[in-house]
């Protein structure tokens, strides 16, 4: 009977969360990936978390990122228009949550455990995505840590120093504060700085927190696994990037330091701790993030799997 589970080298336990990291595994080899069990998977799973998107060809348009409707197309018939189109679905909590799929996220999350005994997770979630052969994610920067497991196709992976000028803290100060998506400028010429792998099925990727990082698929339906994990060190460093905007947007004063330790981040836990029981108790005033417009629908017919709806 075949054991799944993950192969980490020393390097590999020695520099998770820390660098980038890719690690091999076999869990790309259970059913559960399948095209039939997606099928049923996408069939079962609420679609208030099902996410259908595409995108532009240019890595610099994240503009271009347009949410979709699937209609009343069967699991059968989306994995189809994704296989033959240019779309991306995420399938969100498709692995904390679904019955046939948490053994398997508990797994991974052993898995990773196992590989670093100072790594404990507060909370994690985990969902699957299927893409198109030439889809693309663009640039952006997860306020989680983070781990993609891959089970499908190839999709090359880049992912840059959480510094400047590849990262501004700023912007991340804003996804913690909902001003603005994870999405980030991006310029070309990193990519001479980039850790850049394709990640074939059978492989996952680990970055530190924060890293931007970027996708593009090279061929076939891509599956894969994100993990997003909340620890006591990303917890404590949002707290720090969260505190610092209650400065900034509420009394004018512009941090300079985002310092874990010392009296700085002290007081800024306490900013932090307050600001969020205000919140709790009287509410923060904000409209909520207004949702992506629909703008096409999914179309086995179409090329790239989709109809815009404003087309003539």
């Amino acid at each position: 009977m075949l054991r799944f589970s993950s192969q980490w080298s020393l390097e590999a336990k020695r520099d998770f969360r820390n660098t980038p990291v890719v690690v091999q595994h076999n869990y790309h080899e259970h059913h559960a990936f399948s095209d039939v069990a997606l099928a049923a998977l996408i069939d079962r799973h609420p679609r208030d978390l099902c996410d259908f998107c595409t995108m532009g060809e240019d890595a610099t348009d994240r503009d271009s990122w347009r949410a979709g409707d699937p209609g009343d197309l069967s699991g059968e018939q989306l994995i189809e228009a994704v296989r033959n189109g240019k779309l991306w679905i995420n399938l969100r909590h498709a692995m904390d949550r679904d019955p046939e799929y948490r053994p398997i996220y508990d797994a991974m999350l052993d898995d990773m455990r196992k590989a670093d005994p100072s790594f404990k997770p507060l909370s994690a979630e985990a969902g699957i995505l299927i893409s198109s052969p030439t889809a693309q994610v663009f640039c952006h920067s997860d306020v989680s840590e983070t781990m993609l497991w891959h089970m499908r196709g190839v999709k090359r992976f880049r992912t840059y120093p959480p510094q400047m000028p590849y990262l501004n803290r700023d912007d991340v100060e804003a996804v913690l504060h909902h001003d603005q998506t994870e999405d980030i400028p991006f310029d070309p010429a990193w990519d001479a700085d980039a850790f850049t792998i394709d990640l074939q099925p059978g492989m996952a990727a680990n970055w530190p927190l924060h890293g931007p990082h970027r996708i593009e698929n090279q061929s076939g339906l891509n599956v894969s696994v994100p993990f997003e994990i909340s620890t006591p060190q990303s917890r404590q460093l949002n707290a720090i990037l969260f505190a610092n905007g209650v400065l900034r947007r509420q009394f004018g004063y512009t941090p300079k330091s985002t310092a874990t330790t010392g009296l700085g981040a002290q007081f800024k836990g306490v900013i932090n701790l307050a600001w969020k029981l205000k919140v709790k108790v009287f509410g923060d005033g904000k409209k909520p993030m207004p949702k992506s417009e629909t703008t096409f629908d999914i179309d086995l017919d179409s090329s790239n799997g989709f109809v815009d709806r404003n087309a003539a």
